[in-house]
């Protein structure tokens, strides 16, 4: 008959033994070790330079100093020594480091569980059945991912520039909008009414960070600067940097609005240009100007001749003001914001007319001179 146990090696008190309480403490001893076992930490190689009463290690590979010749053992530091004891198959221990149960399975130290390896699931499911695609699945009202200490990222990774990287908003299954690195590495966000045809509404380009809007244009501030010649007739004129380019015209039928040659200059404007408002920052030389009549024009489409007509139909006129008095007395540098609310149907140009109101007594050629700004959203490209 064996002196000790099969399983914990625990010795026996013999029937003719001396000094019985040696044997039956050294149980006592190695049960109060192996019972309810918890580690320090499993495989460790490097006995510490202290420890407390009861402390203990799993050895690993490669331990060295006193520790050398027990890899696999427990090393449990008591009364004043190291105490070795081999795990058995089926020992349990609880990690202290990592905070989990494990299980010797003859050769190491496994999760408790059948010894799958947590770090490295081939797939995952919480309450829902993950598949090849969506190895990790979870169906829960919600899913929160919180920080450790101090922030958290949430990562999605992409193995070149062409790949998607993306968060995509379902609908029953079926995409509605995606946001993220989607074919490149600009970010951007699309939408979708049916899951298969997408718009992009947003674009962000990676190297310069400009954000344009693909479906509803661009906002863009564009200067508007010319200058006006004021006639002693009072006659309209039209931006211009030379006397010749103004066209003059007294026979309008109601007399309302100016008239235009093909000559006139301005901002040309594609169809689908919303126009927001327009900024006119300026002066004239004379004090004999008061006031001016203003209009606020666009020409759609191709120049047509003289605008001399009620029935005149290429032009719109977007503001119109008489005796407009933002701008009068000698150079005195002014300023008054038109706002516009118009999108251009066709591809044309906007452009001031202007002459001096009838308040105003012009002796001679005067002139008004602008700078100012035109506030639009270009259409999309």
């Amino acid at each position: 008959m064996s002196d000790r146990t099969p399983l914990l090696s625990l010795p026996y008190i013999q029937g003719s033994q001396a000094q019985k309480h040696v044997t039956h403490n050294e149980a006592i001893e190695a049960l109060d070790m192996v019972v309810q076992l918890a580690v320090e930490a499993l495989d460790a190689t490097l006995a510490p330079d202290t420890a407390s009463e009861g402390q203990a290690w799993a050895v690993g590979s490669g331990a060295t100093g006193a520790w050398t010749s027990n890899v696999g053992d427990i090393a449990a530091w008591r009364g004043g020594g190291w105490l070795f004891v081999t795990p058995q198959i089926g020992w349990r221990v609880w990690d202290k480091q990592t905070a989990a149960l494990m299980a010797f399975d003859g050769t190491g130290w496994v999760a408790v569980g059948g010894g799958e390896d947590l770090t490295s699931l081939d797939m995952l499911g919480v309450n829902a059945s993950p598949d090849s695609t969506n190895r990790l699945t979870i169906s829960a009202a919600a899913t929160l991912l919180t920080h450790q200490g101090a922030g958290h990222q949430l990562k999605i990774n992409k193995a070149s520039a062409g790949d998607t990287g993306t968060l995509l908003y379902q609908t029953n299954w079926s995409g509605r909008a995606e946001m993220g690195l989607a074919g490149d590495d600009a970010f951007s966000i699309k939408v979708s009414g049916d899951g298969s045809s997408f718009a992009q509404a947003l674009h962000i380009d990676s190297s310069t960070g400009v954000v344009t809007l693909p479906q509803t244009g661009t906002r863009q501030i564009i200067p508007y600067e010319y200058r006006h010649y004021l006639f002693a007739d009072n006659s309209w004129t039209v931006p211009s940097a030379d006397a010749s380019w103004h066209g003059a015209s007294t026979q309008l039928g109601t007399g309302a609005e100016p008239t235009v040659d093909w000559a006139t200059r301005g901002i040309f404007l594609p169809a689908g240009t919303q126009l927001n408002a327009l900024t006119l920052t300026g002066y004239i030389d004379s004090a004999e100007v008061t006031g001016l009549d203003l209009r606020i024009c666009f020409q759609r489409g191709d120049w047509d001749g003289s605008w001399n007509s009620p029935a005149e139909t290429t032009r719109d006129v977007l503001v119109s003001e008489n005796g407009h008095t933002s701008f009068h007395g000698a150079y005195e540098m002014q300023r008054h914001k038109f706002a516009l609310s118009y999108t251009t149907a066709d591809d044309g140009m906007m452009f001031v007319a202007a002459r001096p109101s009838s308040t105003s007594t012009v002796t001679a050629t005067r002139y008004f001179y602008i700078g100012g700004a035109l506030d639009v959203t270009l259409p999309p490209a």
